[in-house]
């Protein structure tokens, strides 16, 4: 039990580290939740920093939590339901960071980081789709929310494992939430498209 909880703190706050936040406060001296959509996350910090930015931001979100669950799955005797815990755990850390009084990104950079750990034919699909989405429409929010919901269906149809399939449906679920302001933007014809840049 003490392992377990040891491994969800470690996971909460390998998650919480909002690199996003940082990369851009570093370099820019600028507060990212006061530009652009107000968001910690990489789409955001690529409005600021350029795509560059968007690239560094995003391995980094992506790499704290394909790491930590890389590792946690190699310790013997580890139950794969233990596993989905943490990568719930790290998804929270990144979405409600305590270094940031609780406001972080939405999810998308960092559920890749889990998906590649737990799954990374559907995760396949999923980016594919992304970049297919992105391609057309030029939108991160659009392809995340879009390649969200393949990446859903590709895990139920590939996959036997039924804590992960539970587990990709709250996750989508989530980060659909988490974008709704988004979406209110996509039907008004009001949100950013890669390239502009807010300051």
């Amino acid at each position: 039990m003490i392992l377990y909880i040891c491994l969800f703190v470690i996971s909460y706050l390998s998650g919480a580290v909002p690199f996003s936040f940082l990369l851009v406060k570093l370099i820019r001296g600028i507060d990212l939740r006061e530009v652009g959509s107000g968001n910690v996350g990489a789409t955001n910090a690529g409005r600021v920093l350029g795509k560059w930015g968007f690239v560094v931001a995003f391995c980094c979100d992506m790499l704290k939590a394909f790491i930590p669950l890389y590792v946690f799955r190699q310790i013997p005797g580890i139950d794969g339901n233990i596993i989905l815990f943490c990568a719930l755990f790290i998804i929270l850390g990144h979405t409600y960071t305590v270094f940031l009084r609780f406001k972080g990104g939405k999810g998308v950079a960092t559920g890749v980081g889990v998906f590649m750990a737990l799954s990374p034919y559907s995760l396949f699909w999923a980016l594919l789709t992304f970049f297919l989405v992105i391609a057309v429409f030029r939108i991160v929010s659009l392809g995340s929310i879009i390649s969200a919901v393949i990446l859903m269906i590709s895990v139920w149809l590939n996959s036997d494992w039924f804590g992960l399939q539970i587990f990709t449906a709250v996750v989508v679920l989530f980060v659909i939430y988490k974008h709704k302001s988004n979406i209110v933007r996509i039907m008004q014809g009001k949100e950013h498209k890669i390239g502009e840049r807010v300051v």
